[in-house]
């Protein structure tokens, strides 16, 4: 959306310097009312929750299902990665292959889709992705003249936006982009494209807190295996934690093509206890945090993590580094501790100082839980409700 366009009202949210639209109390009674409204007509397009449990698959597939039943909007999901056809099966063991291979079906489907709909809301993510799932989207949206809202997540939108012409043409060209962060929003007004902003949306209902008194060194973290995601940080923190309270655990969720590095940096550390539980559905993650007392992250790069606002559902106290958008949504002291990303050392420091600490860990932990309740679906529906009625009016 170029800098200039319309976009709606803003407010802030406490203990955050995020910000998004919030709902007045006219539109409160909309729920009471919504049944003689037009319902909007949505197409979200996004990743499946199939094969990669990654922040954009999650939260795709959980504004889908808190849509599904509202009468204010109709969303319809369209997969950016439809599946093959069983005699293509082959194929979905090659990556590039099975990319070029899925191209006609996505836009089958987006075609199928856009004809029906008052506006397209499609997922983003930077650089490949970007090429392959949100450019189709916008041209099919330009060219069946529907709005086209991108909902961009990737930390690596400076690079992204630097590196690529096209994805500024077609961020600026859009009715809309909406983030998660403000630090996303800043980083495209520097590149004089105005961003909306609302937050990740977390279900503390699904998620339950629990006071973990007294906190063990049972440690959790929750990212895939990229490089960007810096999970060898978190190995050599636990390595030093190990030193110092031998009976530590470390339980790593996620997987991808640093696993094999992983696995050979525990062996050479002569590491005990270390748990590679890999891809684990959205379903299971409330009894993986039941079972740790710590979440760790280790990011080099990053934006708004949906694993942390679940850890700050589930009472783990919070130790990351301050990788990007991370610091807009953890406060250092307040709901969580922070230290620079790559610094092995000082995120080591932090766990221990948890573990020492135990009172101040807990009060780490109920602020945070309360800053969860502002990513809750009930207070952000009217938010999304009322960015997709600015997108279509």
């Amino acid at each position: 959306m170029a800098e200039g366009q319309h976009s709606p009202g803003f407010a802030g949210q406490p203990g955050s310097d995020a910000t998004f639209p919030l709902a007045h109390a006219g539109e409160r009674e909309e729920r009471s009312s919504a049944a003689t409204r037009k319902s909007l007509r949505i197409a979200l397009i996004g990743p499946p929750l199939r094969v990669l449990f990654g922040g954009q698959e999650v939260q795709a597939s959980d504004l889908v299902a808190y849509w599904r039943g509202d009468p204010a909007a109709d969303v319809d999901f369209v997969s950016s990665r439809p599946e093959l056809p069983l005699v293509l099966g082959i194929i979905e063991k090659l990556p590039y292959v099975r990319t070029i291979a899925r191209v006609p079906l996505y836009l089958r489907r987006l075609c199928q889709t856009a004809h029906k709909v008052d506006a397209l809301h499609v997922f983003a993510g930077s650089f490949s992705s970007f090429l392959v799932a949100t450019a189709p989207a916008f041209l099919v949206g330009k060219i069946f003249n529907r709005r086209v809202l991108i909902h961009y997540h990737s930390g690596r939108a400076e690079d992204h936006l630097r590196r690529s012409a096209a994805a500024r043409l077609v961020l600026s060209g859009c009715d809309l982009v909406v983030v998660p962060s403000a630090f996303l929003a800043n980083v495209f007004q520097e590149h004089h494209i105005h961003a909306a902003i609302v937050p990740n949306v977390v279900d503390p209902a699904r998620f339950e807190y629990r006071s973990h008194e007294p906190l063990r060194p049972r440690l959790l973290c929750t990212r895939n295996f990229q490089p960007h995601y810096g999970v060898e940080i978190v190995v050599l923190a636990f390595a030093r934690i190990q030193k110092e309270f031998p009976d530590a655990t470390l339980c790593l969720v996620g997987k991808g093509p640093s696993e094999t590095t992983l696995r050979r940096m525990v062996g050479e550390l002569n590491l005990r206890n270390v748990d590679f539980k890999g891809a684990t559905s959205p379903d299971k993650m409330p009894s993986v945090y039941e079972q740790n007392d710590i979440f760790v992250s280790g990011s080099y790069v990053d934006c708004s993590p949906v694993s942390i606002l679940e850890a700050f559902c589930c009472g783990l106290p919070v130790v990351t580094a301050a990788a990007g958008g991370i610091p807009h949504l953890v406060d250092h002291e307040r709901t969580g501790l922070l230290s620079a990303p790559g610094d092995a050392n000082a995120l080591a420091s932090n766990v221990a100082r948890i573990l020492h600490e135990q009172a101040f860990a807990q009060e780490l932990a109920r602020r945070a839980r309360q800053i969860a309740e502002f990513h809750s679906w009930s207070a952000l529906r009217d938010s999304w409700l009322q960015t997709y009625r600015s997108l279509c009016e």
